[in-house]
């Protein structure tokens, strides 16, 4: 099971320290975000997380996992028939019913045409992925 352990990290950690405890608790981060992390959480400069920035650091990363989490549900109920991949009538169905908003042809056109990135004539998860915002309200 995936997650951060319990014990880690009990005293500041350095870039290595975080590096090291993301992949004991199976985290895939890259170094330019654990990077970007140190330095955007290190609100005292001394190049380590303390307890209460990792805290702060924790709290980011499990908002970010709660709304890929949302983003991977509202993909599911967009595919119909589970094929992974959202087709153009899938779309129309899941606004209507969704977000109770009925497209035109050229609508759905131009949203296919926007977030379809491969051309195939579906919307795979990694597409609407990307182009989230325009299914929100």
């Amino acid at each position: 099971s995936s997650g951060i352990n319990a014990e880690w990290p009990l005293r500041p950690g350095s870039y290595e320290d975080l590096r090291q405890g993301f992949v004991k608790s199976r985290i895939d981060i890259s170094p330019d975000v654990l990077t970007d992390l140190l330095i955007r959480f290190d609100k005292d400069n001394d190049g380590a997380l303390d307890f209460s920035e990792m805290l702060s650091v924790l709290a980011v990363l499990n908002e970010q996992n709660q709304a890929e989490s949302q983003i991977s549900e509202m993909f599911i109920l967009m595919d119909s028939n589970g094929n992974k991949r959202i087709s153009r009538s899938e779309l129309k169905r899941a606004m209507e019913l969704y977000c109770d908003k009925k497209l035109s042809s050229s609508e759905l056109d131009n949203i296919m045409k926007e977030v379809d990135a491969d051309k195939d004539g579906y919307i795979s998860f990694q597409e609407f992925y990307k182009c989230i915002h325009l299914f929100k309200q």
